[in-house]
């Protein structure tokens, strides 16, 4: 009787040292991303960081306004990394700590389009980062589109350069080098949405 209850107690260990294996693995996980990535994770709650929604408005090569709603996502939720901590071969992706994606609307005279974009930091804790946009659709609007975006990262503000590419009603980019317009840049002030 004492051999099968010191069984049941091993047994019982094993699944408790399971279990605290891998919630320490989850944190462990989290820990190295915080370190890793301090632009999307912190212990913090009051740090910025460059995940969530932002927000500003600029005007094109033809003067048109443009408002821009933004969100930078964060790279692993806790329900992605569960699962992936829960699958055979379940370790840390090969992706760079530099790199980061999201979506943005951006409405136009009363129209909105959904762009997808993707960029990267200067440095994984650094303020530098530029990043490009493409429509969800695969359809740019007509007339200028934002091309390329550069800037600096500071707390609750993104000041960015943009730059602008001319989309012609068949899909097709259009630039020329005589017409001013095509080299003209912009920038956009991008605030943080609570």
């Amino acid at each position: 009787m004492t051999y099968s209850n010191k069984i049941k107690a091993f047994i019982v260990l094993l699944i408790v040292f399971a279990v605290l294996g891998r919630v320490g693995l989850y944190y462990l996980d989290k820990k190295y991303d915080a370190w890793h990535r301090p632009w999307a994770y912190s212990d913090d709650p009051n740090k910025p960081l460059l995940v969530g929604k932002w927000a500003g408005e600029y005007s094109d090569p033809d003067r048109i306004l443009h408002k821009i709603e933004m969100e930078v996502f964060v790279p692993t939720t806790d329900e992605e990394r569960w699962r992936k901590l829960n699958r055979p071969h379940g370790g840390r992706s090969g992706t760079n700590p530099r790199f980061f994606d999201g979506m943005a609307v951006i409405e136009t005279q009363g129209k909105q389009d959904t762009f997808e974009l993707w960029g990267g930091l200067d440095k994984a804790d650094g303020s530098g980062l530029d990043f490009q946009m493409r429509p969800v659709n695969g359809v740019y609007p007509v007339g200028f589109n934002l091309n390329q975006l550069k800037g600096n990262w500071t707390g609750n503000k993104i000041m960015l350069t943009i730059a602008f590419a001319l989309h012609r009603a068949d899909g097709s980019s259009y630039y020329d080098s005589a017409d001013p317009r095509h080299n003209t840049e912009g920038t956009l002030l991008l605030s943080r949405v609570k």
